[in-house]
């Protein structure tokens, strides 16, 4: 019973055998193969020889698997520590882009203020100048004031010093043409002189009186008048010096506030041009910062443009190696196939087979 069971799956293998050579027949390297065993069949000892070829085919072809599967996974662990290179570039860039942006609002904003602070100087300056023509015309008038009133004063008092020469005319015998002197000097006197002056009352009151009759036909009542006047004169004097002096210290203030200007326009201009360096400074920085964030950006995209070329050229490496692997496994399959062939199943019937087929 054993012996027809093996009998019979005898028969059914041999019976497969062209059908299992066809299916080797169309792979090219089964086809090669089969064309050297064809080759090696014409030979004395055929089947020791071509199962030797056979299996040294089969342990080069392992090897090879062995050592290409190997450097595939070399060259793919290389992919991913490029990959983890790349990554680490790359999160540093993110990590410098972010800080040198995070830096560039506050930058921004100092330049900003050192602009303005230029602005606002230039402004003060602007007014300083601007007082100083002010206070220059203010003085120039004050002082045109000044001049005005000293010499109507200066005047004033020449005009009651020749009053009093006229008026002692009236103490001698003949004082008619005296009194007509004195008339026209006293009009002159307001009209020159006294016409806008404090002094105009009391000196048109005493030309007055020395004009009345009673009062200049009395040696006693003139000498009165003319002590009068020289009481006068002597305040008008008084009025001189005050104002000469209230003017001395008007000048004196006008060079102080001058002067005060001036040294606040030089401080100023010194705080403009430190602060011109530092909004110089500011801007310098401020593009750097702005650069900067630029090529950490350049150096992400471009880190991110070899990812993907690694990605491709890794890919397409592995998908190669694996189709290499696959085509080796198939030609390994092919050599474990003739060699189960040639080590259980070789007979006649298999030699003519193996001859028989069309390669």
């Amino acid at each position: 019973m054993k012996f027809i069971i093996l009998v019979t799956l005898l028969i059914c293998t041999l019976g497969q055998q062209p059908e299992f050579l066809q299916q080797i027949a169309s792979n090219s390297f089964g086809r090669q193969i089969l064309q050297t065993i064809q080759l090696e069949l014409t030979q004395e000892n055929a089947a020791r020889q071509i199962y030797t070829m056979l299996n040294k085919l089969f342990y080069d072809l392992r090897d090879e698997d062995a050592r290409s599967s190997k450097a595939n996974g070399e060259r793919q662990a290389q992919c991913v520590d490029q990959f983890s290179q790349i990554n680490q570039i790359q999160e540093k860039a993110v990590v410098a882009k972010a800080d040198y942006e995070r830096q560039i609002p506050g930058k921004q904003e100092e330049l900003t203020n050192k602009l303005n602070q230029v602005e606002q100087k230039n402004a003060e300056i602007q007014r300083n100048d601007q007082l100083q023509i002010n206070f220059s015309e203010q003085r120039r008038k004050e002082h045109q004031l000044y001049e005005q009133k000293r010499d109507e004063l200066i005047g004033l008092i020449n005009g009651l010093k020749q009053a009093q020469q006229i008026i002692r005319q009236l103490q001698t015998s003949h004082p008619g043409g005296a009194l007509v002197q004195l008339k026209d000097h006293h009009e002159q006197l307001l009209k020159n002189y006294a016409q806008n002056s404090e002094f105009k009352s009391i000196t048109s009151l005493l030309m007055e009186l020395c004009s009345d009759a009673k009062i200049h036909s009395d040696n006693d009542n003139v000498q009165v008048i003319v002590d009068i006047i020289n009481d006068l004169i002597e305040s008008i004097y008084d009025v001189q010096k005050r104002e000469m002096y209230a003017e001395d210290w008007a000048e004196k203030f006008f060079q102080q506030d001058l002067i005060r200007l001036q040294k606040e326009n030089v401080r100023l201009s010194g705080q403009i041009a430190d602060d011109q360096a530092a909004a110089e400074f500011a801007q310098q920085r401020l593009e750097d910062l702005q650069q900067q964030a630029l090529l950490q950006q350049i150096i992400y995209d471009n880190k991110e443009i070899e990812r993907k070329s690694f990605e491709i050229a890794c890919k397409e490496d592995n998908n190669a190696a694996e189709q290499a692997r696959v085509s080796r496994n198939e030609q390994i399959q092919i050599v474990l196939q003739l060699l189960e062939l040639f080590e259980n199943n070789f007979n006649d019937r298999t030699r003519a087979a193996l001859l028989e087929i069309v390669v």
